[in-house]
Parts: structure tokens; C-alpha cells; sequence
């Protein structure tokens, strides 16, 4: 009879261990609530709030024959990078694939630019119409492998300003997150 009962035990215990080795990677989320950037106001994105910077949100002014450029940029700090397409910051939708195959760099081009001449102002860049698109990241925290998330990002022609929404990230080193995936 006492066989009959540790039996049952063991094959649960067994179970319910195995369940918990299929778990998918946790998610830490954190919500931003629509903090801006703008020429007058960058914005430093603090991944673990250990104070060191993992993404910087800001404006930089370049002149040249042409006329003067007012360019949004997003710059990652050291290791760090961002999902690029052709050089550039990609604009990802929802559900979109960020992973360790996908192609990264910390070296993109500008994400809005405003060109201002003696008679024209004109705008470009991918991000010059994004509303509530995400930007794909890879960041290093310590001396662990890349971590994959993604920033939820929109940008406004008539303030001339990003908005940043919120953020999420896998808590496991390499390990593939979608789009939006809270």
C-alpha cells in the first residue's frame, strides 16, 4: 500500500519539474510613458538603471554647402547596437523578429533628417512618418552575451520630436524576442 502512495509522489514531482524546464524566457517590460526627444532634449535610456546609458535619443546639427541638417539619431553606447536595414535604423512592425541572426550596428544613419536651406525645408529619413513602430536592439549588460528587445518608438514632423513609449527585453543571453511582446 505505501508503494502505491510514493509512486503517484514521484511521477507528479517528475511532471511538474518538467514543466518548468519548458517555461519561455522571461520578459521584463517597462513602460516610458511617452517621454520625448527633441533638438532642445535628449533622452538617455538606462536599460538596468545602473546609471551608465545603453541607448541615447538626441539631435545633432550638421551644416554643409547644401544647407544645414538637423538630424534625429539614436546612439548606442558601447557594445550595444540596433537593428539595421542598408545602414539604417530599422522600422520594424509588430511581431517582427528580433534575434541573434538578424543584422545589427551601432553605426546607422540618421533615423529623421531636416534639411533647411535659404528657401526650402524638406524632410527624410525612414522614421519621418512612425507611429507606435519599434526599433530592434541587442545590448551587453556585464560581461554576459547580447540580450534582445525592442523600443517602441513614434515621431512627430509638427513638434519635431520623438516620442519614446516603452521598452522590453528577454532576460536570457541570446534569446529571440517579437515586436512588441510584453
Amino acid at each position: 500500500m505505501r508503494m502505491l502512495i510514493v509512486f503517484p509522489v514521484l511521477i507528479l514531482s517528475f511532471l511538474s519539474c518538467q514543466d518548468e524546464e519548458f517555461l519561455p524566457p522571461a520578459i521584463i517590460y517597462t513602460n516610458l510613458n511617452d517621454v520625448t526627444a527633441s533638438q532642445n532634449k535628449s533622452f538617455n535610456l538606462d536599460i538596468d538603471q545602473d546609471g551608465d546609458s545603453e541607448f541615447l535619443f538626441t539631435t545633432t546639427l550638421v551644416a554643409d554647402d547644401l544647407g544645414d541638417q538637423l538630424q534625429f539619431v539614436i546612439y548606442p553606447a558601447r557594445a550595444n547596437q540596433v537593428f539595421e536595414i542598408a545602414g539604417r535604423v530599422g522600422v520594424l512592425d509588430n511581431d517582427q523578429q528580433i534575434a541573434p541572426g538578424n543584422p545589427f550596428d551601432k553605426n546607422v544613419q540618421p533615423m529623421v533628417i531636416k534639411r533647411i536651406t535659404n528657401s526650402t525645408i524638406s524632410w527624410s529619413g525612414d522614421w519621418q512618418d512612425a507611429n507606435s513602430k519599434f526599433i530592434g536592439m541587442r545590448f551587453k549588460l556585464g560581461d554576459k552575451g547580447y540580450y534582445y528587445g525592442w523600443i517602441r518608438v513614434s515621431f512627430d514632423l509638427t513638434t519635431e520630436q520623438f516620442t519614446i513609449h516603452d521598452f522590453a527585453y528577454r532576460t536570457t543571453v541570446d534569446t529571440e524576442i517579437m515586436a512588441g511582446v510584453k
